[in-house]
């Protein structure tokens, strides 16, 4: 596990008290020399309840406001209990542009 990668996991482990967590490390598969600047987080709480979508990504984003500056992407799918339990999985993050796998 990456140290951003850590970083991200611990910070949302306090923030939100997931039932389910996940955050993958993506950037072996973007062009670019950095090892630590693509990443997904799948994020299942109570917390996000009574949130809209964009107040759930809303609050991710301040919550890693100051890392921002080294993450290039970050994909962000977040869950109540009820909707993960309906999910099918998470949709693949798009490739980057000068990406070497296909």
């Amino acid at each position: 596990m990456s140290n951003m990668q850590q970083y991200l996991t611990e910070q949302l482990q306090i923030a939100l008290s997931p039932s389910y967590l996940k955050v993958f490390n993506e950037s072996h598969n973007h062009s670019g020399p950095s090892r630590e600047s693509h990443f997904k987080l799948i994020v299942v709480s109570d917390y996000f309840d009574d949130l809209k979508l964009i107040e759930r990504h809303r609050f991710i984003n301040q919550l890693f406001k100051e890392e921002m500056v080294y993450i290039h992407a970050l994909s962000i799918h977040t869950y109540t209990s009820a909707e993960w339990q309906m999910k099918n999985g998470v949709p693949d993050s798009p490739k980057c542009v000068g990406s070497s796998t296909s």
